[in-house]
C-alpha cells in the first residue's frame, strides 16, 4: 500500500512538474519581443540591423507619404512622412572600375563633398568610410555618412543621411547600425 502511494505521488509530482514546464515555454513562446529589423542583400551575403524602432522599406510617392514600409525594401527610416533621417543600402556593378578607391572617387555625387575619409574593415572586407555633405531635398544641407565595399563583381555602399544639423545627435545611431554589417 505504501508502495502504491509513493507511486501515486511521484506521477502527481511528475504531472505537476510538466504541466509548469509547459505553461512555461507558451509564456516565453507568447511573450511579445522586440526584434531588430535587418536589410538583407541574399546575393551578396550583405545583412544590416537598422536602428531600433526604425522600418524597412522604399520611397513612396503616393499620396503625402514619404516612405511605404515593405519586407525587402534597401531603405530604412524612423518614420514614414519624414524625409529625414533615412538610411540605405545602394549596389551597383564594379564592371566599369578598376578599384574600389576608384569607384568612391569618381561618383562623389554619392556622398556629396567629402569632408571625411579612412579606411575601413568588415568582416574580412577593406572598404572605405566617407563623411560627406551636400543639398537635398527642398535645397536643405544635409550630411551622412557612406560606406563603400568591393564584393564579387559589385560595390556594396551602406549609408545614411541627415539633416546636417542634427547630424551630431544621429551619428551615434548611424554608426551602432553601420557595426552590425555581416558581410558573407
Amino acid at each position: 500500500m505504501a508502495k502504491k502511494l509513493i507511486m501515486v505521488r511521484k506521477e502527481s509530482l511528475i504531472v505537476v512538474l510538466v504541466s509548469v514546464i509547459l505553461a512555461g515555454a507558451v509564456i516565453i513562446c507568447c511573450a511579445k519581443t522586440e526584434t531588430q529589423t535587418s536589410i538583407v542583400i541574399k546575393e551578396l551575403g550583405f545583412i544590416m540591423k537598422v536602428p531600433k524602432s526604425w522600418k524597412v522599406g522604399e520611397p513612396s510617392l503616393k499620396r503625402d507619404k514619404k516612405w511605404l514600409v515593405t519586407k525587402d525594401g534597401d531603405h530604412c527610416f524612423p518614420a514614414e512622412k519624414n524625409s529625414y533621417p533615412f538610411g540605405r543600402v545602394w549596389t551597383f556593378p564594379a564592371e566599369n572600375f578598376s578599384s574600389l578607391d576608384e569607384y568612391v572617387h569618381t561618383i562623389p555625387t554619392l556622398h556629396g563633398k567629402t569632408l571625411q575619409e579612412s579606411a575601413i574593415t568588415v568582416c574580412g572586407f577593406d572598404g572605405i568610410e566617407v563623411i560627406g555633405s551636400g543639398i537635398g531635398e527642398n535645397q536643405i544641407p544635409v550630411k551622412g555618412i557612406y560606406q563603400y565595399f568591393a564584393k564579387d563583381d559589385n560595390f556594396i555602399v551602406a549609408s545614411f543621411l541627415t539633416i546636417a544639423d542634427s547630424f551630431p545627435q544621429q551619428e551615434s545611431i548611424f554608426r551602432a547600425a553601420l557595426k552590425t554589417i555581416i558581410i558573407k
